[in-house]
């Protein structure tokens, strides 16, 4: 069933641009700690299975660094390789990706580096280009995502959902002098096209979520989760943290560090398409459980009459392995772990009022968990 057209809010007072998303700005970089991401993540309806949604994610990302590996990739390159002009940049990227398709994941589905290039004039373009071939191309209304290369074709197009939930809105933080992150990101699009893969083609059609973002600091642990609803709905967390998770080195879920989070921030967003209402709540937590070894999250808080206390339980997982080597033999890891889940539980409170699964319908969305440090 298509999704429907909620009301729309005013826009966000804050006018940002493409060049915004396209731009990859330099200043005050912290050597080799400088990212600069951009990525997708979709949400394909799976009507074999509608209760395990079919996900995708495909990223672009560079970091000022010699050397990276990624999922056993290697990736070397010059630190000051950026090239940039008023309307684009080059440099060196990688670009990668993993596919759940309803049953099996698929993980990753690549991971393959060469010259990037981004540009912008009113709209924008980027494009990882080695042969094969990665690209986001923002230029017109309907934007589209490719991947070409051997036994992998994909091909989607994106139109907004919703005036609100597709604009292009900026967030970040400063944690000290310049240390924190920056993003733009794009809660919600309307996509469809086909994923051609092991000379089997399929079509597809869904949601999107979009987000670009420059983290100028070390790359703490955090829990991140997006969710959208049929009716327009959306819901986002974001926890980044510090404490022992921070030396964790193994990709398994039981782990003696596995305790003591001190949050960076904590906080929770609720777009309620049905009265066109932005909903915050700081100062959340974070608790979980394991089911078969994957995990449940539970998000609780409340402020100023404002509560929620929601479940997300997930059903795949991804997991990127970041490892930048430091002196010799020694590294540093990060397990950048994606999991699609689907909210089983949710108790929003507004002052008296409640909103419940029953008034939202189904809820899919991802749940982040990553542990270590690079």
């Amino acid at each position: 069933m298509p999704f429907a057209k909620p009301l729309s809010p005013p826009r966000h007072p804050r006018a940002v641009t493409w060049a915004d998303v396209f731009d990859a700005d330099p200043a005050h970089q912290l050597p080799h700690r400088t990212w600069w991401w951009w990525w997708f993540i979709f949400f394909f309806r799976n009507p074999a299975n509608p209760a395990r949604t079919k996900q995708m994610v495909l990223l672009w990302g560079t970091r000022n660094c010699r050397r990276l590996v990624i999922n056993g990739h290697r990736w070397d390159h010059r630190q000051d390789d950026l090239a940039r002009t008023d309307h684009a940049i080059d440099c060196a990227g990688m670009a990668a990706g993993w596919w759940y398709d309803g049953a099996t994941m698929h993980d990753p589905l690549f991971v393959d580096d060469g010259p990037m290039h981004a540009e912008w004039n009113g709209g924008g373009r980027l494009a990882l280009d080695n042969g094969n071939r990665y690209e986001f191309d923002a230029e017109k209304t309907t934007q589209r995502v490719m991947v070409q290369r051997p036994g992998l074709d994909i091909a989607l197009e994106l139109r907004p959902w919703t005036d609100y939930l597709s604009q292009i809105v900026p967030t970040g933080k400063r944690y000290l002098s310049h240390l924190g992150y920056q993003m733009q990101k794009i809660r919600g699009v309307d996509v469809r096209g086909t994923i051609g893969l092991g000379g089997k083609e399929e079509p597809v059609e869904g949601t999107a979520y979009f987000q670009k973002v420059r983290i100028n600091s070390p790359t703490s642990p955090w829990y991140w989760g997006v969710f959208h609803a049929r009716d327009g709905s959306y819901l986002d967390y974001f926890m980044p943290h510090l404490g022992p998770p921070a030396l964790r080195r193994t990709a398994r879920h039981n782990s003696p560090w596995d305790w003591g989070e001190r949050y960076l921030s904590n906080s929770f967003q609720f777009f309620e398409a049905a009265t066109g209402d932005l909903h915050k709540i700081k100062n959340v937590h974070m608790s979980k459980r394991y089911v078969a070894d994957l995990p449940v999250f539970r998000l609780q808080g409340e402020m100023a009459g404002k509560s929620i206390d929601m479940e997300a339980t997930s059903y795949a997982r991804a997991t990127w392995v970041i490892r930048q080597p430091v002196v010799g033999p020694f590294d540093n890891v990060l397990h950048y772990n994606e999991y699609p889940a689907n909210v089983t539980a949710f108790a929003f409170g507004d002052r008296g009022r409640r909103v419940t699964l029953d008034d939202l319908g189904p809820v899919v969305g991802n749940c982040e968990h990553s542990w270590g440090l690079v």
